[in-house]
């Protein structure tokens, strides 16, 4: 369920701003047990220390050392989150290896970060000039930046997908004239476990509502307790009764894939209508997901030792499994997954992948080509925003060829997931649409997201 990014960019704009003058301590965190001896290295510890420790900072913290214009482009909470997701392919702590003062000195540092299994990342940072010099800009990335295969093929492709899991499935789709014409294709029959890929299905039935009347962008939804899932995301730290868009709810849901905005929109759309969703765009086999799953209900069934549980639930009929997936629905849920669930199986392992979403690639690029026509739509523009905030940061693609990249993508012990929309500059469009999912292993999520995304070399 995590969004999978291979690196964080979370960039401030370049310019000075204001906060309270008591926002920074005077005297900066250490460094490796040296005391920091610049601005730009004192919060470098602080980030350190914030990040390393074992648990993730408070808003306060964060608001007390990020400057106000970078907290505008990117809020405390989706930085919070998306740090730790970036981080937690990594074994803490990290330590610095080498730092350096390129630029104006005190305000400017580039860092060679290592993680205890030794994995290297490489950290930018410039602080605002005036006191109390707050972090202004930061980029993260791998120490080495990877780059597509220049001599990539379809067969190499499969190749690398089957060495990383045991099963796989990948289709690109030239979608230029608004269908989906196989350009490439692995496997393409066997349907991909989704994971969060199948929020575009909810999105796809908040658009179908705004369309017809029955709902609207800024129609807000009240948060509710019952209604929050795992506890990540922006959703799920609000008081209950916040009132919250449903704009705001889909952003949140697609560009970091927040569970529990996913929840609320599921309950105010109805999951019924969801699945008419799944029809209406054509899904080859609707069934595998009747009835839908809310995010809760497969944290729930997976994931808890408590009642009900996987075992139950793929014994019911259809009437039964909508009655415990309400039930679920209806329970505020524990703040932390059990160690195991109620099969003994740990917590970071695979488990239970029958009980998931499912569809081809030729049915998530369906689903892309359905929501685009959305997104053309006088009054439904917000859908292209949406899929676009987050396009797969630190994939190399070239945003020249492709200054459009629509995506979603979805994970869980086990399984990969990733959707794709790239448009030219000449109006070309192509949808990919991959899968990896193995019930005994766990799978190297950044080798994997990577060389699907590395496909569109194909047609570049």
């Amino acid at each position: 369920m995590r969004q999978v990014l291979l690196s964080i960019i979370v960039a401030g704009l370049l310019s000075a701003s204001c906060s309270s003058p008591d926002a920074a301590p005077e005297t900066g965190p250490t460094i490796d047990g040296e005391a920091a001896t610049s601005p730009v290295r004192s919060q470098l510890g602080w980030f350190l220390s914030a990040f390393n420790a074992d648990g993730p900072p408070t808003i306060g913290e964060v608001e007390a050392n990020i400057s106000d214009v970078f907290l505008q482009q990117v809020p405390p909470e989706l930085f919070i989150t998306s740090t730790i997701d970036f981080l937690s392919t990594y074994e803490l702590p990290f330590r610095v290896v080498e730092a350096a003062e390129p630029g104006v000195e005190g305000l400017e540092l580039e860092a060679l970060l290592e993680s205890v299994d030794g994995q290297q990342l490489i950290l930018s940072m410039t602080v605002t000039s005036d006191e109390p010099h707050m972090i202004e800009t930061l980029l993260i990335q791998p120490g080495e930046t990877p780059e597509f295969p220049a001599d990539a093929t379809i067969e190499s492709i499969d190749e690398s997908l089957s060495g990383l899991a045991a099963n796989s499935s990948l289709g690109l789709y030239d979608v230029t004239e608004g269908r989906c014409d196989p350009v490439h294709e692995i496997r393409p029959e066997d349907p991909i476990v989704l994971g969060s890929a199948f929020k575009l299905w909810v999105l796809a039935e908040l658009a179908y509502r705004v369309s017809t009347g029955d709902a609207s962008w800024d129609e807000t939804f009240a948060v509710r307790d019952e209604l929050k899932s795992s506890p990540d995301g922006q959703i799920y730290p609000m008081e209950a009764g916040t009132e919250v868009s449903l704009q705001e709810y889909a952003e949140l849901m697609i560009s970091i894939s927040d569970n529990s905005a996913t929840d609320h929109l599921i309950a105010r759309l109805q999951r019924s209508d969801v699945e008419a969703a799944i029809r209406r765009i054509g899904v080859s086999d609707p069934s595998a997901n009747t009835p839908l799953m809310s995010t809760a209900a497969l944290f729930q069934l997976k994931y808890l030792a408590s009642d009900p549980n996987a075992a139950e639930y793929r014994t019911l009929d259809e009437a039964n499994k909508r009655r415990i997936l309400d039930q679920i629905d209806d329970t505020i849920l524990p703040s932390e997954l059990d160690s195991e669930n109620a099969e003994g199986v740990a917590v970071d392992q695979p488990r239970n992948l029958d009980l998931e979403w499912f569809a081809t690639p030729h049915d998530m690029c369906l689903t892309m080509v359905h929501l685009d026509e959305f997104a053309v739509t006088p009054g439904l523009e917000p859908v292209a925003g949406i899929l676009e905030m987050n396009p797969g940061a630190g994939i190399p693609f070239r945003r020249d060829h492709w200054p459009t990249i629509r995506f979603k993508g979805g994970s869980e012990a086990g399984v990969l997931a990733g959707v794709w929309w790239f448009e030219n500059p000449l109006g070309r469009r192509y949808v990919l649409a991959g899968g990896l999912n193995d019930p005994n292993s766990t799978i190297d999520e950044p080798t994997a997201i990577f060389t699907l995304a590395s496909t569109i070399t194909l047609v570049e």
